[in-house]
């Protein structure tokens, strides 16, 4: 990195020594006002940089999902979002959710279909929390390996995002305890993982898609030369420039035929980050529309342009827009989708809807924290009606049902019995 960074080695060095910055990224729907005075992020619109990082699951509008904390240089993968709707995405390794949720935002109610996949179970929890807490139903959650989208849907997406198990230098300062199990044997073998993962990135991407690639590390060996070696001999594949004049933040480096982007912590608001765009030729394929298995729970009222249907005994909810493009064999296979209605009641999910469900569940609102964490901890005066709508500063934030309230994710593990 000295060698590399020249004159700005010393700048790097310090910057690793200094506290990571905390940044967030508001919800378009139920956050957009939030933070005003905050610094904003140069490559998204609704990102900010706080000048401290409060205690976020104390916060009720973070459990409301009014925002998400995402560290700013990952909120970059958006510039190159294609504008053209409707698409239909796949985040190969989406937990823990940022991208995912971001990715969310950009298509909303009526822009399309998200895969949200990670084969790691663990991770798929933290995934699913944060899914359900941004609240736009149009996503799938999944738990394949890249090999197996790649051998079932080739050709299938408009926009495929892999961030990449990597060697993580770019979040040291995050989690200083990782530096010490870096070695160059770990690089080299995390190489040979991510070439194997481009390739299946690459087999999922339609004529006229993009393919995002991106790690959280320094290393030329897991960024530029693995773009490289991808698109070296396939004449199918264009680079995409970082759109307009590049933030002072940046910087740009090549690989192969195209370009990646290197973010580093004493140039702009983020921690380290490598991204690279690349677009398969060809004319967009019109999207392939489904008939989505999907039927309506007869005591369950839906916001305008959202389906629902029964799995496992619980009713799930998805937005039209995605169920037109989920692929149609897809319906048979495992995964998650927006909770909606369970034990005869709405699930804790369907409270956070970014539009909410338009029975007229009487309303408990919330003024101030002290009844915001009296009522995370169940100390809250019961409801008079079955089931009642939590709200705090007309965001939803779960319900009181007779006999206890519904409890988050986070707060859920807090309070397990030890």
């Amino acid at each position: 990195m000295q060698a590399r960074l020249g004159a700005e080695w010393e700048d790097f060095a310090a910057a690793l020594e200094a506290p990571p910055p905390t940044s967030v990224r508001l919800h378009p729907e139920k956050g957009a006002d939030l933070f005003p005075q905050a610094a904003p992020i140069p490559w998204h619109p609704l990102g900010r940089r706080l000048p401290e990082r409060p205690a976020f699951e104390e916060e009720p509008l973070w459990h409301a999902g009014a925002y998400y904390v995402q560290e700013a240089s990952g909120m970059s993968v958006r510039v190159f979002v294609p504008q053209r709707r409707p698409l239909r995405v796949i985040d190969l390794s989406a937990a823990p959710g940022g991208k995912a949720t971001l990715l969310l935002g950009e298509l909303g109610w009526e822009g399309g279909l998200l895969i949200a996949n990670d084969p790691d179970p663990r991770r798929r929890l933290a995934l699913q929390e944060n899914l359900e807490r941004w609240g736009i139903p149009a996503y799938l959650l999944t738990g394949r390996h890249p090999q197996w989208w790649a051998q079932h849907y080739p050709g299938s997406f408009d926009l495929v995002v892999l961030d990449a198990p990597c060697s993580g230098e770019g979040l040291w300062r995050k989690d200083p305890a990782a530096a010490c199990h870096w070695r160059p044997e770990l690089a080299a073998r995390l190489q040979r993982l991510q070439r194997n993962l481009l390739r299946a990135a690459q087999t999922l991407v339609a004529p006229g898609g993009t393919l995002l690639y991106a790690t959280c590390t320094f290393n030329p060996a897991e960024n530029e030369e693995n773009i490289a070696w991808a698109f070296a001999a396939l004449a199918e594949w264009e680079p995409l420039a970082w759109p307009g004049l590049l933030p002072e933040a940046i910087t740009p480096v090549q690989a192969g035929a195209g370009w990646g982007y290197y973010f580093y912590p004493h140039r702009g608001p983020g921690e380290g980050f490598f991204l690279s765009a690349w677009r398969r030729k060809g004319s967009p394929r019109d999207p392939s529309f489904s008939r989505p298995p999907t039927s309506r729970a007869a005591s369950l009222a839906l916001p305008e342009g959202l389906l629902s249907g029964e799995k496992g005994g619980r009713w799930w909810a998805l937005t039209e827009a995605a169920a037109q493009l989920v692929p149609s064999t897809l319906w048979a296979a495992n995964w998650e989708a927006f909770p909606l209605w369970q034990h005869h009641r709405p699930a804790h999910a369907a409270a956070l809807l970014s539009r909410t469900l338009p029975k007229p569940y009487p309303e408990r609102s919330l003024y101030t924290l002290e009844e915001f964490l009296a009522y995370l901890r169940g100390q809250i005066h019961p409801p008079q009606a079955p089931v009642e709508w939590v709200s705090y500063a007309g965001r939803g934030l779960g319900w009181l049902y007779k006999g206890k309230p519904s409890l988050p994710f986070t707060w859920r593990r807090f309070l397990r019995p030890r």
